[in-house]
């Protein structure tokens, strides 16, 4: 007697919503959905190209998007589109809670172990985090003009795109700046001792602009309960 087949779909994952994303707006290539990734998405959803590979081909498989083969001049290509089912998967998503606010940030692991290396082990991280933003700020200077151009590929998204590059212009202008103001407090260290440090860190401490409890406490400060939600289970895994 041969075993019922399981009814359960293969569970969706953050990226399985991204791709479909991607292609609620647009038909793309493979190739064209890892480029969008870097143009859009890089920041806010790190993966391997490997990984939109992997994972549109599910997808297809899953009946959630199409496969077209067709050819651009004698090279050929494979086409997805999504198909209403995908787009039904994605309107329930929508539904959903939205994620906790996370960063992949891993120049901020360096900086809490710094004391652990030496001074240059510091300052080239952090130079290199500069150089980064300083080249995604162009890029996306580039991008913004481009839908000014009237060029874009999507452009009868620029009332959505234009507050998509909003929030990356800030971002990397924010991680340029902060960038900016340690390594010209850390070039005035001979090296990562606490000594004679401590009294300047409480400083820049009380400068900074988030609002402080109007009273004093014991208590240590825990994340809020917004960090701590967990997905639903309609949401899937964070890969």
């Amino acid at each position: 007697m041969s075993r019922p087949s399981d009814p359960s779909p293969p569970s969706l994952t953050t990226t399985s919503y991204a791709v479909l994303a991607q292609l609620a707006v647009h038909p793309w290539s493979t190739y064209e959905l890892a480029r969008q990734r870097v143009r859009y998405f890089r920041y806010v959803w790190p993966r391997a190209e490997s990984a939109i590979y992997r994972e549109v081909k599910r997808l297809a498989a899953m009946e959630l998007v199409t496969a077209k083969r067709e050819y651009v001049g004698k090279r050929p290509r494979t086409l997805y589109s999504i198909t209403e089912a995908g787009r039904q998967t994605l309107r329930e998503w929508l539904a959903t809670p939205v994620s906790p606010f996370a960063m992949d940030f891993e120049a901020m692991i360096r900086l809490f172990i710094a004391p652990l290396g030496t001074k240059e082990q510091l300052v080239a991280p952090l130079e290199e985090v500069r150089d980064d933003a300083q080249e995604m700020l162009r890029f996306s200077g580039a991008v913004k003009q481009e839908f000014l151009d009237g060029r874009a590929v999507l452009q009868d998204q620029v009332y959505i795109r234009a507050h998509a590059v909003d929030f990356f212009i800030s971002l990397l202008t924010t991680v340029d700046g902060w960038a900016e103001r340690t390594l010209a407090e850390i070039q005035g260290w001979k090296d990562l001792s606490p000594d004679g440090k401590n009294d300047r860190g409480l400083q820049l401490m009380a400068q900074l602009s988030a609002p402080t409890p109007g009273e004093h406490t014991e208590r240590t400060p825990v994340p809020p309960r917004t960090q701590r939600r967990r997905r639903s289970s309609g949401q899937g895994s964070t890969e």
